[in-house]
């Protein structure tokens, strides 16, 4: 193999392994939690979950689970992901009481009470 072929051997596994790195960082960044960024469309009330509810890192069961919501946690509903009617929505919550209070996180936006608006 002549000097000049090596140098562009080396610099195509260089450049791949540079590539190999920035993939995989990228991939862990899209596991970390994601915030109302995510969201598309705004709610901003305050409520309660209705039932135990998984209170996760993002808006899917696909994303970890940091814990549980008990029935009657208090939260901060700040954003969905999907519309409420749609199945699959997420809402995008900060907790105002119980054993998560401060915390922010994704909880199936179906768990989540909508209080009824009164005229």
């Amino acid at each position: 193999m002549n000097t000049l072929t090596r140098r562009a051997a080396t610099v195509a596994t260089t450049g791949a392994l540079l590539l190999g790195g920035a993939v995989a960082t990228a991939s862990t960044a899209s596991a970390a939690t994601l915030g109302s960024g995510a969201c598309t469309h705004q709610i901003k009330i305050d409520t309660d979950v209705y039932t135990t509810v998984n209170f996760r890192t993002g808006p899917g069961t696909g994303y970890t689970a940091t814990g549980q919501l008990s029935p009657g946690t208090r939260v901060y509903w700040q954003c969905n992901k999907g519309s409420n009617g749609e199945p699959g929505a997420w809402g995008y919550v900060t907790v105002t009481s119980g054993a998560h209070k401060g915390e922010q996180g994704w909880v199936a936006a179906q768990y989540i009470n909508v209080p009824m608006q009164l005229d």
